[in-house]
């Protein structure tokens, strides 16, 4: 009787640390979106790398900017966002 309460209180605790990891991802995700703004450029889940356009946070869409010579764009949940660029000014100047 001893080992099953034993194997049910150490799943409780690995299933609470692992509850609380996720809400701290959901709480840095929630605040990387709430930052983003036009000219951004993020990757989404998928891997592709694009620049947002416009952000609408009442449907939770962005209008990513995917080819800027061609100018195709494409609307994504904010949800799949992964990760924001930190963009860096270089020295060189474009033709």
């Amino acid at each position: 009787m001893a080992p099953i309460i034993l194997v049910f209180l150490v799943l409780i605790v690995v299933m609470f640390f692992m509850r609380r990891s996720q809400k701290r991802q959901e709480s840095e995700h929630r605040k990387m979106v709430e930052n983003l703004d036009k000219g951004t450029r993020v990757m989404l889940n998928s891997g592709l790398i694009a620049r947002i356009e416009k952000i609408d946070k009442e449907a939770n869409e962005a209008k990513l900017l995917i080819d800027e010579d061609k100018r195709v764009f494409a609307i994504y949940s904010l949800l799949a966002i992964a990760k924001v660029f930190e963009e860096k000014k270089s020295s060189v100047k474009e033709d």
